[in-house]
């Protein structure tokens, strides 16, 4: 069966009718509301049956076969599909060298390492999905992407701006690159800023002059919310009957040893930690401090030391152990909905964070996965398949792996144990749940540990995602 319009809802015909004849679009609709099937269609309405083009798609490893194989394949049957091996890239290299047209299918890193063999392949159309992965514009896969010279390009990420304003210029370059030319230039139209004195840095950067810009972007770009007003045609969003997301935070008092090593290292840039609490662990500069009072706020820690150099300043590699009050609220949490027979997602910046989860899991008996950075691409897809079926009962991952392209839609609460200092990684993290099949409201946990800079980083984060709403557009 080939693709028809009426398989669309009604604000996907519309976003199809107003981007088709426009060489380059972007597509922000909130995560959720079918983005994938909308640039399906938008690449099959182009190539009006032609299968001899080449559409390249560029998206995470998660979305390769669970998101996009598998809607090209029951949509447009007829249209050849060829995925990109990661451990074997050669093939996909060599098909699209030749004259077989159809739709190839790659991951972001897969396009770095291979961009000076496909940057000439005459590619009729690139969609690339999650966005911001180019928002570096000094990132070797933004650069290697933008040798790409295809006839349409749509760009499409209901974040695509992950936590600074600025690094919208990359996307927007990469679409209209005539227009916004200079990063400079907009950086100065489009930025505000004050001035971190002596030093004088950019701090505090938030959008200005939004509605010009919004004005030179209406006609090449869609925004639709689920539950929000977008649009005149949608005062409640295009998905008013998806149930809501419920916000809570669940506070917690760190353990004794914990406490004394976030107090330490708060006050003297130093802890003494371990198993008896003798080896020091050195923050030199006060990014690392902030990092290791986030881990401190969510475990506590041993230090391995790879030589007596290391030791001697302190400076050793640091993995995250117990004790831990975030973990024993987690467990509590997690039994009470598996005794029910409701499954959790579980997400936290820190892998390590997650295979400690997982330990006291495996201990309490509860069936779970673990997903991470170092999960391999089969087991990816097993633990997403198993989810969905019911199998698994615990969905534990990073934020940054696992919160991106997945359908976790039959659980309906998620549980951080932190942040990301992303606001969009933590947002589309959320919407791995509140989607289209979601048939309860999706209950957010926020565990916060008390005294600690939990509380400042999510309202940093908070203030931040104000600014990149706005810089979409959203009322």
């Amino acid at each position: 069966m080939s693709l028809l319009r009426s398989d669309l809802y009604e604000f996907q015909q519309e976003d199809i009718d107003k981007l088709f004849s426009s060489a380059s679009v972007l597509i922000t609709n909130e995560m959720g509301t079918g983005k994938t099937y909308e640039a399906v269609a938008l690449d099959y309405f182009r190539r009006q049956g032609n299968i001899t083009v080449k559409t390249l798609v560029v998206c995470n490893k998660a979305g390769v076969e669970a998101t996009w194989y598998k809607h090209f394949s029951e949509l447009c049957p007829e249209v050849p599909i060829v995925i990109m091996d990661a451990k074997a890239r050669g093939a996909f290299v060599k098909a699209a060298q030749s004259k077989q047209g159809g739709i190839f299918i790659a991951h972001w890193e897969g396009i770095r390492l291979e961009h000076q063999s496909l940057r000439d392949v005459p590619w009729y159309h690139i969609i690339a999905d999650e966005c911001q992965k180019m928002q570096n514009r000094k990132a070797q896969v933004t650069q290697a992407i933008k040798k790409f010279k295809p006839t349409f390009r749509t760009a499409m990420s209901g974040t695509p701006i992950t936590t600074n304003v600025e690094q919208y210029w990359s996307v927007l370059n990469w679409l209209w690159p005539s227009v916004f030319r200079s990063y400079w230039s907009y950086y100065k139209r489009y930025i505000t800023y004050d001035i971190k004195y002596p030093e004088g840095y950019h701090i505090n950067k938030r959008p200005q002059n939004i509605e010009e810009l919004l004005a030179i972007l209406e006609p090449f770009t869609v925004r639709h919310l689920k539950k929000e007003p977008c649009c005149e045609h949608h005062p409640n969003g295009v998905m008013p009957w998806l149930p809501d997301k419920m916000y809570e935070q669940y506070w917690v008092d760190l353990t004794p040893v914990q406490r004394k090593a976030y107090n330490d290292m708060k006050r003297d840039f130093v802890s003494w930690v371990g198993a008896q609490g003798d080896k020091p662990l050195v923050a030199p500069v006060v990014i690392a401090r902030l990092v290791r009072l986030q881990q401190f706020a969510l475990a506590y820690a041993e230090v391995v030391y790879d030589n007596d150099e290391e030791e001697e300043h302190g400076l050793g590699r640091v993995i995250l152990s117990e004790p831990s009050s975030k973990f024993e609220a987690a467990e509590e949490i997690i039994l009470e909905h598996v005794e029910a027979g409701e499954q959790v997602v579980v997400y936290s910046q820190f892998s390590q964070a997650i295979k400690l989860l997982g330990k006291r899991l495996e201990k309490a008996g509860i069936n779970h996965a673990l997903y991470t950075g170092a999960t391999s691409d089969s087991e990816r897809t097993r633990i997403v398949r198993g989810f969905l079926a019911g199998e698994i009962g615990v969905f534990a991952g990073t934020i940054k792996a696992g919160g991106i392209g997945l359908d976790l839609f039959t659980a309906s609460t998620v549980i951080f144990l932190d942040r990301s200092w992303s606001p969009s990684e933590n947002v589309q993290a959320e919407d791995r749940l509140h989607r289209h099949g979601q048939k309860n409201s999706v209950r957010i946990i926020d565990i916060m540990a008390r005294n600690t800079i939990d509380l400042g980083r999510k309202q940093q984060i908070d203030l931040k995602w104000s600014f990149i709403k706005q810089l979409l557009g959203d009322k």
